[in-house]
């Protein structure tokens, strides 16, 4: 018997079964069978369930490359673009789209059609379409993206374009031109924007018309795009899978089958990260396909009205299919769709529901006959859709469709009421229950319950689900399609319901939004429509419409009483509840638009009957009367709108104007008793407020009322401060709207006199004008105000007030005509100036002034003068300058200073700069002119004198400002405050270093009493001269045309060379704590400037210069250089001045640059004429010209005359004509390096002896004398070294008399003692080359070597910085450099260490090189003594001099870390601190070079004792290094080798130099003291400090570190144990950093290892013992612990520790005993064998052990028999 078919299968499964098989598989042809109505009462028969096998997938269809052959034919470079095209990889796809289009098509657009590519292009045409619907529908958007631009790049080429066409028409198959004008179609309405634009222009091109008026798309191809669309939309999954076919898959296999049998299984496979990224899920790509294919069906229509097709029949499958319809419907399950596993289709997807909505306007517009035969179905769908809708995109879509179907088909609501879902279970009973609906009766209706209309209500409820603006509109026309059985079939009262339902949305708060105004009033104006048309419903007298009233569904005839009265009860409901809303302010409608549409509606019922008019009138007017709204205006708004809306002689007017007075007589009344009573100030204030709202309502027209006018008239005059308690409004509006002058003067006098007795008014009788509502005419009468204004401004400007305050009193001076007389208008006038001028001094001349008072006065002088008054000129000029001042000096000055009250100061400048006439203009100037500069002059002040010139560059207006002659001082006046100042120089040590300054005994009191400085240490002339300089340098046209200033500019660089030479006797110019920095700015722009000015002369300029100075009549000269030198040449003629004689040699220096010697002969002759008048002037010239200008051929014999001349002096006269005979001669010294003689050997000689006559007679020869000797014999001793006589005698005994004479301390001395040692150089120099000379030099070489060794380890009481003392030390110090053994001790180091703090690096660089030797002298001095010390009497002490140094901290580390650049600006008063510091570590570490263990560890524990390391090394160190400053990165070795470091070459005036020298220290402390080191890492707590500073040394020191303990061990002292010792051998392994050291005993071996960490020092080294043979652990253990003690605390090496250990090997196998206590042959301590013996037990101990021992125990006995050992 055969099997039973029927499918167990339920409907819904067979219907997914169904879409399936459906799927690339044309629908077979069913013939059409009538069917069968079924009867009533007839049940429905059981469905035959039948099996529906799934579809198979369509197979992949073959490339075109393979097929076509074209892979032979197209260039390989484009088949492999075009097998990328085929891969899977999205990232693959897209690099092959974009060479495609920029290789190929781009490249052939550039080339033209005839180029090889265009051909190539056609070619490969198949495979792009066999590609194209694939990239046209791919999930990633850049590919899409891409393949839209490509595509319609190449169609742009005329020749693939007519390729195209063949191809569509000719070529293609049916299912090539569905599948490829279906996803291009869609392509043109893909859902990104982007995509869609670029694919609407390929489409167009296709689509539109040609030339002959036809498209390339046919009917045809219409109908296949339209399959292909139909089938996206109902099954997306299919069509995709049908553009993507999956390729055959072969079965996975379990595994790898090794050769044993054994499988292992495959290793999964991973998706590649940029598939991941770009997947798109099912719902999202179901949605994009359907967005694309509905918005797609739109042109479709379009296309077929085009085409002249009309009918919708070959689209009734899926128009009336319910399953498309589900796209409208926002629900996971349509109503319309019985089966509950049918999801619809917009669900989760309102771009899906969108387009859906928007097709369903195009066929209710274009095809509107045509969609009749869909009505029921579109009915259901279209109303059970619309108002369920969530999104407001959507909604906006849906609203105009919904409107035009139901304005063309107002049945739907009766179809849609009709539709039953569970009766349409199968699908193919719709089109019967169709013919059912269009064939029921009215009369049948009433049996349904519309679902629509309970959605539409709901929708009200909602607010119109969130689109108010936009929905309520639509209310109307839509309430007028909904027939009165369908909104009465829900309940008895459906009148109720409905508005029930509207008044919801306000009872919900669905209108609560941020604007709330536009959709309330949307909202009542839809609410007053329904209520009109309900009501013209209702009375209209239709049975039907009666069933509004519930009469029908009560089965009573209606009646016309009974329709009224339901009326009526309908409109007081409804207004009754529309002013309560309006009155609560929970119906938030504009006031205006409220009683626009309640007028309106009123309108309507008066139009539409009169009864309804008059209730509705009696609601409204009984809830105004009621005076309980919460709004205000709400009730004057709504009646003047009655006013404006109603016409004057009709019934609502009439009844208007009664409401109208009867509201005014109840408001104006109820205020006039409060007003009376006691009542608080907020009843008052609410009720005025009230009759306010009124007058600004209705205006001026109420005061045309007289008993109106006078009650308020009496009100507001006899309350006036009451009023303006509760509402400053009230008087504002009251004033406004009150056109009588004399009235509102009273109530303004009234309201002074009030307020002036009480204060706390005047903000309140602010608010009154600041409505600018007021009469302008409001004066003061009699100056009510005047003094109690006056107190407050004055408040405010002292600053003793509130911000509240301050405020009050600008909004009184803003509106001050309002409250003071024209008296009281001046004096806070005259107040603010003298305010004003105070308070800028102030800022200019302290430091502490708040900017608020600035603020303040700046804020009030702009309102003063933006009240327009006519100002004198005497309070412009007390004002305005100091306006500019604010304006555009102080922003310069005070950087701070606050961007408003710049603003404010230059708004009221220009303000009045804009207003004035230039005559003024130029008054004021001058006036602000003369205040500048002597600003310029004034010390006093905190403002820097270039400030004014980064004013000038703002260029102010109104102001014109030359610089040079308004604001500096004038030649004339620069003389004059030169002239003033000390000529001479300020410390007599400064002829030390220029030759020409003469002895100090001519010098004259350099110092000047009160003088005042300003901040930065500069003086009155100071500050205009390097002011000048600022200027010049920056126009230095200006500066050629101005040579008179060069003058003073060369005097201010004097001054500040001297400042910077000895800044401890300042010359007067300059305080004392001017900056080094700035001294050297200026002195390097004064080069710069004087540079550019003077090499600028012609090749006459020499002799025009000489000749008019020599002419006895005064000459002019054109050519402004020689008009300079010549004055300057005059000056110095004329004062002979050290001063003058400086700035002339300033010049010549420059002049003389290209000189000739016959100029140089020409300034010979000058020099020689000014001998007797000025002689000071003669040695500038004559030590220039020797300098540097050529040899003058006269020279020679001017020399020989000087000589010739000294030598004829008399020792009585030898301090006045020999002392300035010996100055010109030493002027025209040469140079000693030249080729010119000074003097013959003969004129030497008697110049010589004329001076060892002067020594020898009885005349006391003055100092000047005796220190020009020196200078003299350095440049005679060349001359004299080969002649014989006693003059070498008298040579050494000068410099020895010098040296005993002299003294660092004495700066009167220092020169003389300069000279002495240049000439002690001068002679070592000689001696290496003259033999007798060197005898003579060697009898007298010792004693003066002492005294020079005595001068330098002298410390200074006063280490103030001096460059000649500096000099002197340096020179000092290079005459000791080859000091004799005998001179250097033990005691050397601690005399001379002060030299490191000298303030000369040159100083403290030679010092280290002779402090290196006295260190290591010392060392070596204790390493014999302890040795030979049996008793430790001996203590190797560190130096306290040296530990004075070390135990110091400085601040400029910060500053060298903070600059990244190595040039930093410090003040070299810090930064020689800092090289000094770090050089006395240097010598600190060299005390410990070749010393014994025993010196060593008394070094290391007076280092320990004293925690130098800690407490000072590694701070100072490490912030030069920044390491402490963890915000700052730390300095970087990658570069630098820190191990080796040249002194010779270190730069310590660089930043640079320092940080690498400090690196090189920390090198020294890890590899000389690491134990201590260690101690601060295991003491610290910062953890990450700790971490940066092993981090850094492990980077930087320890390789080197560990390399350089290697290879000692590696290259050891061949005369070591390690060498000596047979039977041992030790390895090194330079990668591991290890050291193995292995004894060998009777063929065994005895091994220890040690290995170094990766950050050794830091960090404890590993010592591993291999092997051990022969020896007890104990004793083992007890050397194991000797070698770490010996490395780890004793800061040795890794050698000493593999010495320690192999020396107690070798004496252990020796039979050495060792020591008892430390089971050690060797002591640690001191290297010693155990010599102590115990007379009792005869042990051996080491003397350091019994000594710890004994101290230990506090006794003398054994350790181990407790005997007496002592």
């Amino acid at each position: 018997m055969p099997k039973n078919t029927k499918s167990s299968a339920t409907s819904g499964t067979r219907k997914k079964n169904a879409r399936k098989a459906a799927v690339g598989v044309p629908p077979p042809e069913v013939p059409v069978v009538a069917k069968q109505k079924k009867q009533k009462g007839q049940k429905k028969e059981p469905r035959k369930k039948v099996y529906i096998p799934p579809s198979k997938p369509a197979p992949p269809q073959p490339d075109p490359l393979d097929t076509l052959g074209l892979v032979h034919r197209l260039p390989p470079e484009l088949v492999i673009v075009l097998r990328s095209l085929g891969k899977k990889d999205p990232v693959t796809k897209g690099r092959a789209l974009e060479e495609l289009q920029s290789k190929w098509i781009d490249e052939n657009l550039r080339s033209g059609d005839e180029s090889v590519e265009c051909d190539v292009l056609v070619m490969m045409l198949p495979v792009w379409f066999h590609r194209a619907p694939v990239f046209f529908t791919h999930p990633v958007r850049r590919i899409r993206l891409l393949a839209a631009a490509l595509h319609l790049s190449y169609l742009r080429i005329p020749a693939v374009r007519d390729a195209t066409a063949f191809f569509l028409r000719e070529t293609a198959t049916s299912e090539q031109n569905e599948a490829l004008l279906g996803t291009w179609c869609m392509l043109a309405y893909d859902v990104d924007r982007q995509v869609s634009l670029q694919g609407q222009k390929s489409w167009s091109s296709i689509t539109s018309p040609g030339v002959d008026g036809e498209t390339l798309v046919n009917l045809e191809m219409l109908a296949s795009i339209m399959e292909f669309l139909q089938r996206t939309i109902l099954d997306p999954p299919g069509v995709h899978l049908y553009l993507n076919p999956t390729a055959p898959v072969a079965a996975p296999t379990s595994g790898i089958k090794k050769p044993g049998g054994r499988f292992i299984p495959a290793a999964p496979r991973e998706e590649l990260e940029s598939n991941k990224a770009d997947e798109e899920s099912d719902l999202d790509r179901n949605a994009r396909l359907r967005f694309g294919a509905l918005s797609a069906f739109r042109w479709l229509f379009n296309a077929r009205l085009a085409s002249k097709i009309t009918s919708l029949d070959d689209l009734s499958g899926l128009l009336s299919n319910p399953l498309f319809w589900t796209s409208l419907c926002c629900s996971e399950h349509a109503p319309w769709i019985p089966d509950p596993e049918i999801r619809g289709l917009g669900h989760g997807q309102p771009q899906v529901r969108q387009a859906t909505w928007a097709l369903l306007s195009v066929l209710l517009q274009r095809y509107k006959d045509a969609v009749e035969p869909f009505i029921p179905m579109l009915s259901i769908a279209l109303l059970r859709s619309a108002w369920v809708e969530t999104d407001s995109g959507v909604r906006n879509a849906l609203f105009q469709p919904v409107l035009l179907f139901l304005k063309e088909f107002p049945n739907a609501w009766i179809l849609e009421g009709l539709y039953n879902a569970d009766k349409y279970e199968d699908g193919d009973d719709l089109d019967s229950d169709s013919e059912e609906l269009e064939t029921s009766t009215p009369s049948t209706h009433k049996e349904h319950s519309s679902g629509a209309y309970r959605e539409f209500l709901q929708f009200l409820e909602l607010g119109c689900a969130g689109s108010p603006v936009d929905g309520y509109p639509m209310v109307l026309v839509v309430l007028s399609t909904i027939p009165s059985s369908v909104s009465s079939s829900r309940s008895g009262m459906p009148l109720d319901d409905f508005f029930t339902s509207f008044w919801a949305a306000i009872d919900g708060h669905a209108l609560s939004s941020l604007e709330r105004k536009v959709p309330s009033a949307s909202f009542l104006s839809s609410l007053l429509e329904c209520l009109v048309f309900f009501l013209r419903r209702l009375l209209s007298g239709s049975q039907d419409h009666g069933a509004l009233s519930g009469s029908v569904s009560d089965e009573l005839v209606p009646n016309n009483t009974r329709l009224q009265d339901v009326a009526d009860k309908l409109v007081k409901s409804q207004f009754t509840r529309i002013w309560e809303e309006l009155k609560a302010r929970r119906l938030r409608t504009d006031e205006n638009d409220a009683g626009k549409l309640i007028a309106s509606s009123l309108l309507s019922l008066y139009r539409m009957k009169i009864d309804l008019f008059t209730t509705a009138w009696d609601t409204v007017s009984s809830a105004i009367l009621s005076q309980e709204d919460e709004s205000l205006s709400l009730t004057p708004t709504v009646l003047r709108t009655f006013v404006d809306t109603f016409e004057t002689k009709d019934l609502p007017a009439e009844a208007t104007r009664t409401l109208i007075s009867k509201y005014v007589q109840e408001t104006v009344g109820k205020c006039e008793r409060v007003l009376a009573s006691d009542a608080t100030t907020a009843e008052v204030s609410k009720n005025i407020r009230v009759v306010i709202t009124l007058i600004e309502t209705f205006g001026s027209h109420l005061f045309q009322h007289t008993d109106f006018a006078v009650r308020m008239d009496n009100m507001f005059v006899n309350n006036a401060l009451r009023i303006l308690q509760a509402s400053p409004q009230a008087i504002s509006a009251f004033m406004s709207h009150r056109n009588d002058e004399d009235l509102c003067v009273e109530l303004w006098h009234v309201l002074l006199v009030d307020v002036s007795q009480q204060i706390d008014m005047l903000s309140s009788l602010l608010d009154v004008i600041g409505a600018n509502t007021c009469p302008k005419y409001l004066r003061p009468e009699d100056g009510e105000l005047d003094g109690v204004i006056e107190h407050l401004f004055i408040e405010v400007l002292n600053g003793d007030v509130s911000a509240s305050r301050s405020d009050l009193v600008k909004r009184l001076i803003q509106a001050q005509n309002f409250f003071l007389s024209e008296n009281g208008q001046d004096i806070l006038f005259q107040t603010l100036v003298s305010s004003l001028s105070s308070t800028v001094d102030d800022t200019l001349y302290t430091t502490n002034v708040p900017s608020t008072w600035l603020a303040t006065v700046i804020e009030f002088t702009r309102i003063m003068f933006s009240q327009n008054y006519e100002l004198s000129n005497d309070s412009l000029a007390s004002v305005l300058p100091n306006v500019f001042i604010v304006g555009y000096l102080l922003p310069v000055t005070l950087p701070t200073l606050e961007t408003l009250i710049i603003d404010t100061a230059r708004g009221v400048w220009n303000s009045w700069v804009s207003k004035t006439d230039i005559g003024i203009q130029g008054v004021m100037s001058g006036i602000i002119k003369e205040k500048l500069k002597a600003l310029l002059q004034d010390c006093s002040t905190c403002m820097r004198p270039e400030d004014i010139l980064t004013l000038l560059g703002h260029k102010p207006k109104g102001i014109d400002i030359t610089p040079l002659a308004d604001v500096f001082p004038t030649p004339g006046e620069f003389n004059t405050m030169i002239n003033s100042l000390p000529s001479d120089p300020p410390d007599p040590s400064l002829a030390f270093i220029e030759s020409i300054i003469p002895a100090i005994s001519e010098f004259e009191n350099s110092t000047i009493s009160g003088l005042k400085f300003d901040s930065r240490g500069y003086s009155p002339y100071i500050r205009a001269t390097s002011t000048l300089l600022a200027y010049l340098a920056d126009n230095r046209s200006i500066a050629k045309e101005n040579m008179w200033a060069l003058r003073h500019i060369l005097i201010l660089g004097q001054y500040a060379n001297d400042a910077l030479r000895v800044p401890a006797n300042p010359s007067g110019l300059f305080g004392p704590d001017v900056s080094r920095s700035e001294l050297r700015r200026l002195l390097g722009k004064v080069h710069q400037l004087s540079t550019y000015l003077l090499s600028t002369g012609d090749d006459g300029l020499h002799s025009q210069v000489v000749n008019a100075c020599m002419s006895t009549r005064a000459t002019t000269s054109s050519d402004v250089l020689v008009s300079f030198v010549v004055d300057i040449v005059n000056h110095a003629k004329r004062e002979d001045t050290v001063r003058d004689a400086l700035v002339l040699r300033s010049v010549l220096k420059h002049l003389f640059a290209n000189a000739s010697k016959a100029d140089s002969d020409q300034w010979l002759n000058l020099a020689r004429g000014l001998e007797k008048t000025a002689p000071q002037t003669t040695v500038a010239i004559l030590a220039s010209i020797t300098e540097f200008a050529p040899e003058p051929l006269r020279m020679d014999r001017y020399r020989n005359e000087i000589a010739s001349n000294i030598f004829g002096v008399p020792a009585s006269r030898a301090n006045t004509t020999g002392a300035v005979l010996f100055r010109r001669l030493a002027a025209t010294a040469p140079d000693s390096e030249s080729d010119v003689v000074f003097l013959p050997q003969q004129r030497a000689v008697n110049v010589v002896k004329t001076y060892q006559a002067w020594v020898s007679s009885d005349e006391d020869i003055d100092e000047d004398v005796e220190s020009m000797m020196p200078l003299l014999f350095i440049h005679l001793s060349p001359i004299l070294q080969n002649v014989a006589g006693n003059h070498w005698e008298l040579i050494f005994d000068v410099v020895e008399n010098n040296l005993e004479n002299c003294s660092f301390a004495d700066n009167a001395t220092l020169t003389m003692l300069g000279r002495s040692l240049r000439l002690i150089l001068t002679i070592q120099d000689l001696v290496l080359t003259n033999k007798p000379l060197r005898a003579s030099w060697d009898g007298r070489k010792e004693p003066i070597l002492a005294l020079v060794k005595n001068l330098v380890s002298t410390k200074l009481d006063n280490a103030d910085r001096s460059e000649p003392r500096s000099l002197c030390r340096e020179l000092a110090l290079a005459v000791i450099q080859g000091l004799p053994d005998a001179l250097v001790n033990e005691k050397t180091l601690p005399e001379m260490c002060h030299l490191l703090t000298d303030p000369s690096y040159e100083v403290q660089r030679m010092a280290y090189s002779l402090l290196h030797k006295a260190a290591r002298k010392r060392t070596e001095h204790f390493v014999i003594e302890s040795a030979v010390d049996t008793e430790n009497n001996v203590s190797a002490e560190l130096p306290a001099e040296l530990l004075a140094i070390l135990q110091s901290n400085f601040t400029s580390a910060e500053e060298l870390h903070d600059s990244e650049s190595d040039n930093v600006e410090i003040e070299l008063s810090e930064l020689h601190k800092v090289s000094g510091y770090l050089l006395a570590w240097m010598i600190m570490f060299d005390l410990f070079i070749d010393a014994s263990i025993k010196v060593r560890s008394q070094y290391f524990n007076q280092m320990r004792s004293l925690g130098i390391i800690g407490d000072f090394f590694i701070p100072n160190v490490f912030d030069i290094l920044g390491l402490f400053n963890e915000k700052k990165r730390a300095f970087k070795l990658d570069i630098w080798a820190v191990d080796d470091f040249f002194i010779d070459y270190f730069e310590p005036e660089s930043a640079l130099g320092l940080r690498l020298l400090a690196a090189q220290i920390y090198h020294r402390a890890l590899l000389t003291v690491p134990a201590l080191i260690r101690a601060w890492i295991s003491d610290c707590s910062d953890r990450q400090l700790l971490s940066r500073v092993v981090d850094y040394t492990a980077s930087y020191f320890s390789p080197g570190i560990i390399r350089a303990e290697l290879a000692q061990v590696r290259q050891a002292d061949p005369s070591s144990e390690l060498h000596t010792t047979e039977n041992l051998v030790v390895k090194v392994s330079q990668n591991a950093g290890e050291v193995t050291a292995s004894y060998t005993v009777d063929d065994q071996v005895l091994e220890l290892s040690l290995r170094l960490p990766n950050d050794w020092p830091l960090h404890r080294l590993e010592i591993r013992d291999t092997k051990m043979v022969g020896v007890s652990e104990d004793r083992w253990r007890a050397w194991v612990l000797g070698v770490q003690q010996i490395v780890w605390q004793q800061n040795g090496r890794i050698v000493d520790g593999l010495t320690l250990f192999t020396k107690n090997v070798t004496l252990h196998f020796a039979g050495q005993v060792e020591c008892a206590i430390c089971y050690s042959i060797i002591s640690v301590m001191d290297s010693s064998l155990p010599q102590k013996p115990c007379k009792t037990c005869k042990n051996r101990f080491h003397a350091s052990c019994l000594y710890k021992w004994f101290k230990s125990s506090h006794s003398s006995s054994c350790p181990l028999c407790r005997s007496d050992i002592l």
